[in-house]
């Protein structure tokens, strides 16, 4: 039997450097919790009861309710790394929790979209904006871009799944093939062509998200 000393070494400090990260992670989202769900609750209360309802008022009102939505689920991904990424609340909060998740991104990638095409029409149509411009016509836009938000983050309630492991940990995770039998062959190949999919289509939110908005931004400010 033959020991490598530098082995156990490096073992233990990406252990330890896992663990740090976990730690870090935790502090972040419960920072995050905090001042998200007190902020954002705080300018729902302002925007939804206190002002006047104008277009801007709409506008920041539904991106304050994504933010508060996502918040308010933190605790649950808090739970789950503090237990050693250990499942316990069921698959219907595991289907929740990603849905929720990706229904923040993308609502407030469609919001923050909407709003610079808002200011964009506002500067370069003043007559026409200040004619049609209305908080009800702001409403309507906002409530399409949450149903289109929803239909793109619903797959996440069809495939989001737990299971149970041999040390009697539960996971919760994409089952793509929507099936418990994970060695047939049939399974293993659509859950390798949805993780394909799946990765294709978080390169394209992430362009949508950072890169696009940026770009229609700039556009908009440059009219």
């Amino acid at each position: 039997y033959t020991f490598y000393p530098e082995n156990a070494t490096d073992h233990d400090y990406y252990s330890g450097l896992q663990k740090t990260m976990h730690i870090l992670s935790m502090v972040v989202y419960s920072i995050a919790c905090l001042l998200g769900v007190t902020g954002n609750g705080l300018v729902i209360w302002i925007a939804g009861f206190k002002m006047k309802k104008t277009v801007n008022s709409v506008w920041f009102l539904n991106l304050a309710i994504a933010d508060f939505i996502f918040t308010f689920f933190l605790p649950l991904s808090i739970a789950y790394t503090a237990l050693g990424f250990h499942w316990p609340f069921g698959k219907l909060l595991c289907k929740l929790n990603s849905t929720i998740a990706f229904l923040n991104m993308f609502a407030s990638v469609f919001l923050l979209t909407v709003i610079s095409i808002d200011r964009c029409i506002s500067v370069a149509f003043p007559v026409w904006s200040h004619n049609r411009r209305s908080p009800e016509l702001a409403a309507r836009v906002a409530l399409g871009t949450w149903v289109l938000a929803l239909l793109l983050s619903s797959p996440y309630l069809v495939f989001r799944d737990t299971v149970v492991s041999s040390r009697n940990v539960t996971s919760c995770y994409n089952n793509f093939a929507l099936s418990d039998d994970y060695t047939s062959e049939a399974t293993l190949s659509k859950t390798l062509i949805f993780s394909l999919l799946r990765q294709d289509k978080s390169v394209v939110m992430l362009l949508l998200r950072f890169d696009v908005q940026h770009n229609l931004s700039n556009a908009c400010l440059c009219v």
